[in-house]
């Protein structure tokens, strides 16, 4: 269970009649001072019952806020597109003075919908009244139809006198927001080259020894270590003799998406003539690939890196997961992709010149583009030539021809089919 911080920015006091406005007060008590002055008294009356009336309305109203205070929680903030998030909210009245009414807004992302009766400028309302030293609680179910990063809006909380004469309220921001990972796919593993291994693989050279993976024995030599000699195979041949590993790798990879392949400007805008939403689509469509083959990969035994030249939702930064394995490896790269916006930090290029380092010799690249780019072109070329395997893997409907990609490199065309968690 997540819980919502609170951060009281303002509070703000209205009047929903103008016979009740500071201006009609203070015109009301002059007349009334004028009225007592000539002994007219059923004015003087009339006049004091709704000054009265006005100054307890105005009190009421003052001290309806106090010491009301409103908890906010989700049941989770990470989830795959189409769940839902169920959003608890529990308002409290700690003071003698009931409420006879109190209404609370709050804003819904634009992105997501409600299941709840939401409103029309995407607001979830509700009303209720609260007896002293009261409590009430209820719930939102908000659906979560699309990737991306959202912020969850203030809380807007009104009350005020029986007569609704004069409305306080309270706005509050939150500072929780929930992420929604790409769709992951099945990945066909025949649609992925065969000389670019997945997982734990058996290794040309003896690059280290798997001390799991015994394939036979041989004899001892000098510079071999005590902790590898066979006690059972020495005493049947009478001379001593050691353990023989089965050299072993883990393959590092590195997902790399460029998006001028996508048709993106510098700000997020097409800038090519493809339909309304073709380009979105596409681009959805790469995350995905990238989060399924992250999670492929890794589950596979393999470090998996993610380098994408946008602007994060959260930070502006570009994306830079060097590669890694585990769990929380693959929830790290997911959320990276869950923040990818179509705003472009910059060319691809100096993304990667600047994040050699985070490149071992041997890491594979993977290039998940929807059409070849000069700029990736360039890079392909420059890392054959420094000991980096790579793979092209275009998605959508792009018919990729052999000089769409340097020779070293292979170009694969990749269709999810089935959605799995």
């Amino acid at each position: 269970m997540a819980h919502r911080k609170h951060v009281e920015k303002l509070i703000t006091s209205q009047t929903t009649s103008y016979l009740l406005g500071k201006y009609s007060l203070i015109i009301m008590l002059t007349g009334l001072i004028i009225a007592a002055w000539n002994g007219k008294v059923l004015i003087v009356v009339l006049l004091g019952l709704i000054l009265s009336a006005a100054g307890l309305a105005k009190l009421y109203s003052y001290l309806s806020l106090v010491r009301v205070h409103c908890q906010y929680s989700l049941d989770y903030q990470r989830v795959f597109p189409g769940e839902c998030v169920e959003v608890n909210m529990r308002v409290v009245n700690y003071k003698p003075l009931p409420l006879p009414w109190l209404k609370v807004d709050s804003k819904i992302p634009a992105g997501l919908t409600s299941e709840t009766s939401p409103e029309q400028d995407g607001t979830l309302s509700k009303v209720i009244a609260l007896l002293w030293y009261a409590r009430a609680s209820w719930q939102h179910k908000l659906i979560c139809p699309r990737r991306g990063y959202y912020l969850l809006g203030p809380i807007r909380i009104t009350s005020g006198d029986i007569f609704g004469f004069y409305r306080r309220t309270r706005l509050k921001k939150v500072s929780d927001s929930i992420i929604v990972y790409p769709r992951i796919f099945a990945i066909n593993e025949r649609v992925i080259p065969s000389r670019y291994p997945l997982g734990e693989s058996r290794a040309a050279q003896h690059i280290f020894r798997d001390p799991n993976r015994v394939i036979g024995i041989r004899d001892y030599t000098p510079q071999d270590s005590p902790r590898y000699i066979h006690w059972k195979a020495t005493a049947i041949h009478q001379k001593l003799q050691v353990k023989v590993f089965e050299p072993t790798t883990n393959p590092k990879l590195a997902l790399i998406l460029d998006l001028e392949s996508f048709g993106y400007d510098g700000v997020g805008n097409e800038r090519t003539g493809s339909p309304s939403g073709k380009t979105d689509e596409l681009f959805e469509t790469a995350l995905s690939t990238a989060a399924s083959l992250a999670k492929h990969f890794i589950e596979h035994k393999s470090a998996v890196g993610l380098f994408v030249n946008t602007r994060l939702a959260d930070s502006g930064r570009p994306v830079v997961i060097p590669p890694g394995s585990g769990t929380g490896h693959l929830v790290s790269i997911l959320e990276a992709l869950a923040k990818v916006t179509p705003l472009s930090s910059g060319l691809l290029t100096e993304l990667i010149q600047g994040e050699r380092k985070h490149l071992p010799w041997g890491t594979t690249l993977i290039f998940i583009l929807s059409k070849p780019t000069a700029s990736t072109s360039r890079l392909l070329s420059s890392s054959n030539k420094r000991g980096h395997k790579s793979v092209t893997i275009f998605t959508g409907d792009h018919d990729w021809q052999e000089n769409d990609t340097p020779n070293q490199s292979e170009a694969v065309g990749v269709t999810a089919k089935e959605e799995i968690r």
